[in-house]
């Protein structure tokens, strides 16, 4: 059973961009999230209830919107978000907080530098 977050908050997000392909690395392709196109052109990538969203084009997604949080987003941050994030340019900043809200952190993504930091409310 992961360790998952109860509460996500997009504080920031600036020109973040993703290769799609980076969200389809890790080998458990059990855990690889769905892919479903909107109504507006946009793609959303949905593992469980967490869900990144954006444009594609030549392979690298503009991200107009991310969550993380719920059930198995723990995993999925572990083998899924953060290494893709990893490989991402842009800024991301969101608060969260973890099951059972005995732990709260900021965490921020710049040019695929993360750094989780705890933080107090």
């Amino acid at each position: 059973m992961s360790y998952n977050v109860d509460m996500w908050r997009t504080k920031e997000l600036v020109d973040l961009r993703v290769p799609v392909a980076s969200l389809f690395k890790h080998e458990r392709t059990d855990w690889h999230p769905s892919r479903e196109a909107e109504a507006n052109g946009e793609i959303t990538f949905s593992i469980f209830e967490s869900r990144i969203t954006g444009t594609v084009d030549d392979g690298i997604l503009a991200v107009t919107s991310i969550v993380v949080y719920g059930e198995g987003s723990g995993v999925a941050l572990d083998w899924i978000v953060e290494p893709a994030l990893k490989d991402s340019t842009g800024v991301l900043v969101a608060s969260r907080i973890w099951e059972g809200g005995d732990y709260i952190d900021l965490l921020t993504v710049r040019d695929g530098v993360l750094i989780a930091e705890a933080i107090d409310i």
